[in-house]
């Protein structure tokens, strides 16, 4: 009955499977040995130990006398860091190159990737790298442009900033671009701007590989940078287009009106953002007077600001104020403890709540708040309901979660 299915159908399911599983199915007939014999996409998960090397070099070779085609080539590993092994993955490679592969994911720790050689690929779409190197190499010959690349990922990858900018700049059509925990680009000082310059570019995510940035890509659709500090950057031209802006910042402590007010510059670099994660460990207390003597720049606009305090057993007003301060998020999201949470709904409500002028006649800098809207989840029933909150009372648990509509 399996032996009625057309071939190509039966390369849909075995790619379906892991590599294993499809080997085990390839017993069923002739037919399914076939289709199994050609499949287009190899993925290996492999321990290197000397029968799963032998396996996979019979299997490459068959693939490379064959020139059976391959669009995606997926090596990584379960176990072991033997560099031995290393001009056999060069092997492997190659006969992934020549068979036309569009789409390459090496997964090999200190793995010497000959980049030069993959961006000579004319076939190549998507490289993901991680835990490979592209140091030491020798640029002194130069890098054509690779104009078929599409996707590139690096995550913990050893690099520094020239080899960076190389495979940036001969990437001209790239649409995607994710860099993270490249930690190499963390430890070094960096006196230049690390430069993305891209017409193409559609998608970029940093995460944790350096804070000083110069981005010029007017056509970003979406970006997210995730870090322990607040990054330096510069947008050149900032895209129309940008429908998802996304910053996470983890383990702040030592917060002050100074990083506030940082806080806020750097916010100032896009219109509005989608969504801002912050995550405090400690915050010293906050002077108001020292946050609006730097009115210069326009209050940014956020949609969603995510709210975790890890700190204990302190309550400051000022600090709901200057997170207020530094952006007007349109939902805030604040899984807090219970006097956190109190504070923070008692600050806002007095905002909401407070006369719309003072003395001299001028707003508030918190004026423009015209609604709050509280809710909260439901552990048990698992679903959000609205509350009303008064002034001064309590939060009934230890750690509750609460979104909070604010209309400014």
């Amino acid at each position: 009955m399996a032996d009625m299915l057309p071939e190509c159908f039966i390369q849909k399911i075995l790619s379906s499977l892991s590599f294993d599983e499809a080997a085990r199915m390839s017993i069923l007939s002739k037919t399914w040995l076939q289709a199994w014999s050609t499949l287009p996409d190899l993925e290996f998960n492999v321990k290197f130990c000397k029968g799963d090397i032998k396996i996979l070099d019979t299997i490459m070779e068959r693939y490379g006398n064959g020139k059976i085609p391959i669009e995606k080539f997926d090596l990584s590993e379960l176990l072991g860091d033997s560099h031995e092994v290393f001009p056999l993955i060069d092997k492997w490679l190659n006969i992934a190159l020549q068979n036309g592969v569009n789409n390459l994911v090496l997964n090999y720790k200190s793995y010497p990737v000959p980049i030069l050689t993959i961006l000579a690929a004319k076939s190549l779409r998507k490289l993901v790298l991680k835990s490979c190197t592209l140091l030491p190499i020798s640029l002194s010959g130069g890098v054509v442009k690779h104009n078929s690349l599409r996707k590139l990922s690096l995550s913990y990858v050893k690099l520094d900033e020239n080899m960076l900018q190389t495979l940036l700049n001969s990437c001209p059509l790239i649409v995607s671009f994710i860099f993270e925990y490249c930690l190499d680009l963390e430890t070094i000082e960096i006196v230049n701007l690390q430069k993305i310059k891209s017409v193409s570019l559609k998608v970029l995510k940093i995460r944790f590989s350096g804070s000083i940035w110069e981005i010029d890509a007017p056509n970003l659709v979406s970006f997210e940078y995730t870090g322990n500090q607040i990054p330096e950057l510069q947008i050149v031209r900032e895209s129309k287009q940008l429908k998802h802006s996304k910053i996470i910042l983890h383990r702040l402590d030592n917060i002050n009106a100074d990083w506030f007010c940082k806080l806020r510059k750097f916010l100032s670099n896009s219109t509005s953002w989608s969504q801002v994660s912050l995550y405090f460990y400690e915050c010293a207390e906050i002077k108001m007077k020292d946050l609006q003597q730097h009115h210069r720049v326009a209050t940014p606009e956020v949609d969603i600001l995510d709210v975790n305090i890890l700190w204990q057993n302190r309550e400051y007003p000022s600090f709901v104020d200057a997170l207020v301060w530094s952006c007007q998020p349109r939902r805030l999201n604040l899984q807090l403890t219970r006097e956190m949470v109190t504070v923070f709904i008692d600050r806002l409500m007095h905002m909401k709540n407070s006369i719309q002028s003072t003395s001299h006649g001028s707003n508030p800098w918190y004026s423009q708040l015209k609604e709050v809207k509280v809710h909260k989840f439901d552990r048990k029933k698992e679903i959000w309901y609205p509350v009303e909150h008064k002034l001064g009372e309590r939060a009934t648990m230890n750690l509750d979660r609460y979104y909070i509509l604010l209309d400014w």
